[in-house]
């Protein structure tokens, strides 16, 4: 009977090690799978991008397509992506990658700092979602941005995730997930917070392996140039709103590790070879970058937006804590109270985290294994003071915090409490410290607080009684299953949260097509390739899609003012508060005296008379209104080259009268 027992048992125990050891085959697998998982992406010429926003503006093609999105939706709000950053990237290949792209305005546009578009200078070392476009392409160097962010972000996920929670491989994988596809990163994703939780993903990850591999010399140096790479991204990202909150975490991570290894490290002659090689790159490559780029970052520096903007913190708004609560939603419905990408944050469990300290975080049992939740509960009670409390307008400008509005705040603060969530779910299911009786006290006080957030703030207007009762509830229960120990339940459950709030946020799309593949952009393309380096102005709101083409345009979005151009018509500076800013730039022709109009902060319009439109050497102009009603006025002279077509555009040659005279540009 005992050898039938401990047969069955041997039986059970090697049944249940069997699905291990394939998960931890798989695991070993998880590069080739990227790399392959990028290779697909690439082949089949995909992106995530919303550029099919165009198709509301300019609907003609001329491949009989309706549409390049294979699943999902077009997100208008994401203008800064789809209006923005992905026509930056498709102008820059249309001109072989330039530092000054010479078809913003006049006297073109430093694209280094704007948005990280691909240029064939030194600085797209720190770039590598860039490589793809000088050997892919525009489309497929495009599709390898979306590729080898998310896949990248993926593996590094894991790797950081594997340190934390110390190497627990099922939680690692699914907080990986959570991280790449948290709604801040989605929504958010060819944008500032994209790029920054990267880079400081892959520095923690190479700092850590630094230290901790420290023996094996080729790690050691692998991770260094881990460190230039990402830490030249991080660098050139250039939106301190948000990168010096992630600066303060990545040193309060690596002060942390230096502490911690400092007994275990013995410094050699290569770590100062390989620290004093990392700081010369890095430091060449920024003396490089300031030499080519110093006017465009002082010009950048000293707009009114968003350069002049000077933060103290202190904009406590409890329930701005739990939007995150909303991030199931809003990928199906639209947020009523914001919009998507304001309210999209990280999950995580920071009260209960916070409540259960004296039992995870204190005393010197297991220290070791509290370290990193220690640093990360420690930034996490410094970004709450920033955001609730702040500081005088002097230390804050000293602390360089100034430059982080407590809005933006919350997004760094929402990475590092998800980071100490899953080291904390890590930790409990390792050491079960917490006694039964608190568990439920926590649980208790997570559902008065996910109800007070909501009831309190306006997602109350947002939320049916049902779905508030859901959320109290289900998000009650999943914090439940982590405190006892429910782990299957938990991976199922946090798995659906994950997909449902960040599969969804981005479409998948085929090729760009709905910006080359319309009638208009061709016709565009053709008149500039027989008439070259000639200015356009697109009226509405077609401001960004002409340099898309490779065509030189008056006006675009611009991050920081092309001065010498508005010189030409402002030399007082009388009408600088219009367009000293990063702005949307909306333009029209008219007879009648030139006007400006702030729109909103990053957009203001401006109508032309005849008079500047020829001081600027404006030569076409496309246009839904019928400009050549105008040439009876004998002030200027429009001829009409295309269009209309079937979204009322035309394009127009405009010649400008000398001495009563229209004179022919031809």
């Amino acid at each position: 009977m005992e050898k039938q027992t401990r047969s069955v048992r041997h039986s059970t125990e090697k049944t249940n090690r069997a699905p291990q050891t394939i998960f931890d085959s798989l695991l070993r697998l998880r590069y080739l799978f990227g790399l392959l998982a990028i290779v697909i992406v690439v082949t089949f010429n995909l992106n995530g991008s919303s550029i099919g926003m165009w198709d509301k503006y300019v609907s003609q093609r001329d491949d009989g397509k309706e549409t390049d999105v294979l699943f999902g939706k077009d997100r208008e709000v994401r203008s800064d992506e789809w209006l923005v950053q992905t026509p930056f990237y498709l102008s820059q290949a249309e001109n072989d990658y330039p530092v000054i792209n010479e078809d913003y305005s006049l006297n073109g546009q430093n694209m280094i700092i704007a948005y990280n578009s691909p240029v064939e200078d030194i600085t797209v070392i720190g770039k590598p979602f860039n490589w793809g476009f000088f050997f892919l392409g525009r489309d497929r160097g495009l599709s390898w941005y979306w590729g080898m962010k998310i896949v990248g972000m993926l593996l590094l996920s894991f790797e950081l995730l594997m340190i934390i929670t110390r190497k627990r491989k099922g939680l690692s994988l699914v907080g990986s997930f959570a991280l790449t596809f948290a709604p801040a990163v989605q929504w958010w994703f060819m944008q500032h917070v994209g790029d920054l939780i990267f880079f400081t993903v892959g520095l923690m990850v190479a700092f850590y392996h630094y230290f901790y591999q420290h023996d094996r010399k080729g790690i050691r140096t692998l991770m260094m140039l881990l460190v230039v790479i990402f830490g030249l991204g991080f660098i050139l990202v250039i939106y301190p709103a948000h990168q010096v909150m992630l600066g303060y975490l990545l040193v309060f991570y690596f002060v942390g590790l230096l502490i911690h290894f400092r007994k275990k490290v013995v410094w050699d002659l290569l770590d100062a070879v390989l620290i004093v090689g990392a700081i010369a790159i890095i430091g060449g490559i920024m003396v490089h970058f300031w030499l080519v780029s110093k006017d465009a970052l002082m010009a950048s520096l000293e707009t009114l937006y968003p350069g002049k903007r000077i933060s103290t913190g202190g904009e406590f708004t409890f329930g701005k804590f739990f939007y995150f609560l909303t991030n199931w939603k809003i990928p199906f419905t639209d947020i009523t109270f914001s919009n998507n990408s304001e309210v999209a944050f990280f999950y995580h469990f920071f009260p209960t985290v916070l409540l259960a300290s004296p039992f995870v975080l204190f005393g010197k049992k297991n220290s070791e294994q509290k370290l990193l939740g220690r640093i990360l509960m420690v930034f996490c009670l410094f970004a709450i003071f920033w955001i609730t409390v702040g500081l005088p307008k002097e230390l804050a400008e000293i602390t360089l915090l100034s430059y982080v509005p407590a809005s933006r705040a919350f997004t760094t603060f929402g990475f590092a409490a998800c980071l100490l969530t899953i080291w904390f779910i890590a930790y409990v299911w390792r050491e079960d410290v917490i006694p039964t009786w608190y568990k439920i006290v926590l649980l208790v006080v997570n559902a008065g607080t996910f109800a007070v957030a909501i009831f309190t703030s306006s997602m109350i207007n947002y939320f049916s009684g049902i779905e508030i009762t859901g959320i109290v509830v289900l998000g009650t229960l999943l914090l439940g299953f982590a405190l006892f120990h429910q782990r299957h339940l938990f991976y199922v459950s946090f798995a659906a949260l994950i997909v449902a709030s960040g599969f969804f946020v981005n479409p998948v799309v085929e090729g760009t097509g709905a910006i080359f593949e319309k009638t208009l952009a061709k016709e565009i393309q053709k008149i500039n390739n027989e008439h070259p380096d000639q200015l356009w102005l697109s009226e509405d709101e077609l401001y960004n899609f002409t340099p898309t083409l490779g065509v030189k345009s008056f006006n675009t979005v611009r991050f920081y003012p092309d001065m010498k151009a508005w010189e030409i018509i402002d030399p007082d500076g009388t009408y600088e508060k219009y367009y000293n800013r990063y702005a949307h730039t909306r333009a029209f022709i008219a007879k009648e005296d030139t006007t400006f109009i702030l729109d909103r902060p990053d957009m203001f319009s401006v109508t032309l008379n005849f008079d500047d439109a020829e001081k600027f050497g404006i030569r076409y102009v496309v246009s839904k209104r019928p400009l050549a009603d105008y040439n009876q006025l004998n002030e200027a002279q429009f001829t009409q080259l295309y269009g209309p077509d079937n979204d009322g555009y035309r394009i127009f040659e405009v010649d400008y009268p000398a001495n009563g005279q229209i004179i022919s540009q031809q």
